[in-house]
């Protein structure tokens, strides 16, 4: 895997299943990644696809994303297959990664986490001085909705 670059965790005041079936339905994700208009396909199984429509503070495209890593109420890891973005350009090997761990009968800790390497001297530049923790602020923000909708 490439390097971490990113990395949030939250305690959410719910059991690991309802974490998990939140984190593994598609019709779930518009609400719990700020720049994911649209969302088909699954994300439910090892080797399928997700594809996303995406508005990223006015640019939009989209993302087709492959589930590399499912291991059930406890992780999975997925991997860009291709993009209308630039991001499959600007990083290598973009991987991003979801643990869960159980803290209690009812409280679960969700771990978000982004690897990849920046493909040019430009993006390593990009990622120095902004891309990083841009990353985090979304990471931040997809646990805080997650964790909202989970604890309802």
């Amino acid at each position: 895997m490439s390097k971490l670059q990113a990395r949030n965790e939250a305690i959410v005041n719910a059991p690991i299943s309802s974490v998990w079936a939140i984190i593994t339905d598609i019709n779930v994700l518009p609400k719990i990644n700020p720049g994911v208009i649209k969302a088909s396909g699954r994300m439910d199984k090892q080797g399928e696809t997700r594809t996303c429509e995406m508005n990223n503070k006015g640019r939009k495209g989209t993302m087709t994303e492959k589930l590399v890593e499912l291991v059930h109420e406890k992780k999975t890891v997925w991997a860009i297959e291709n993009d209308t973005m630039g991001m499959a350009k600007m990083l290598k090997d973009p991987r991003f990664c979801f643990y869960l761990e159980k803290e209690g009968e009812n409280k679960t800790k969700i771990i978000n986490e982004s690897y990849y390497e920046p493909a040019t001297f430009a993006a390593k530049i990009m990622n120095a001085l902004m891309m990083k923790r841009m990353m985090s602020k979304i990471q931040s923000k997809i646990l805080s909705n997650i964790k909202e909708l989970a604890e309802k």
